[in-house]
């Protein structure tokens, strides 16, 4: 059997760190849909199952599909698919094509780790933004209001642009509040610094810092703050 209770493998002699990085390697194999193994297997206690006994194929049901990117799907239902190949050399071909996929997925981790690095950046905003609306002497339902559109307006950035993609009545029919409703959400947005409108021709364009929520390579950060100094700071007219 090769499943192993953790309290036995410390009574094995397995050390606390070893079973560390066994539970580490199990959940990189969750997210790349690979074989879990199981802890005894990892440490090397135990042998792993019989190729003649496989792990059986998984129901996926479309929720457990959505959570994983479109090559970690692909590469699960690979995986699963060559669980139930007759052919081992069909089984083989199907696992080597999963592999593929997920290293492809592997390859959009490595820009998805350089984003990462942004979003800390915009956890930081977020932060300072919530504690200045604290401080604005409004609501909590407003402060709680101005946040839901300030969420939607950081979510549709355009790409390596700190310019949103939506306008004031595009959020009022994505967050259900109403025009006159939101143009005050917008103003006290504007009020505790959290975003800045710029008129630009008929249009009023919502832009929020680089160094706020920035959506695109790290490597063109430096570009974006620049081109917003220029745009916004320097030539933008703001819109009270």
């Amino acid at each position: 059997m090769s499943r192993i209770p953790i309290h036995e493998l410390r009574r094995m002699g397995v050390s606390a760190e070893d079973i560390a990085l066994a539970q580490a390697t199990q959940e990189a194999q969750r997210r790349s849909g690979s074989p879990v193994q199981s802890l005894g297997v990892i440490v090397g206690v135990a042998q792993p199952r019989s190729p003649s006994n496989p792990t059986p194929p998984v129901s996926l049901t479309d929720r457990a599909l959505r959570k994983r990117g479109t090559y970690d799907q692909a590469a699960l239902l690979l995986d699963q698919q060559a669980l139930q190949e007759s052919s081992p050399e069909r089984a083989e071909k199907a696992r080597e094509v999963a592999r593929a996929a997920k290293e492809l997925s592997a390859a959009q981790q490595v820009e998805f780790d350089f984003f990462g690095g942004n979003v800390s950046i915009a956890f930081q905003y977020q932060d300072a933004v919530t504690e200045r609306l604290r401080n604005s002497g409004q609501s909590l339902a407003k402060q709680h209001q101005a946040l839901a559109v300030l969420w939607q307006i950081t979510r549709y950035l355009g790409w390596q642009s700190y310019e949103c993609t939506k306008t004031a009545a595009d959020l009022c029919d994505l967050t259900g509040i109403t025009p006159n409703n939101m143009s005050p959400v917008l103003s006290l947005l504007e009020e505790v610094g959290a975003i800045k409108r710029i008129k630009r021709g008929r249009s009023k364009i919502i832009t929020v810092t680089p160094e706020g929520a920035f959506r695109g390579k790290v490597s063109a950060h430096a570009q974006a703050v620049e081109r917003y100094k220029l745009d916004v700071i320097d030539g933008g007219k703001s819109e009270n």
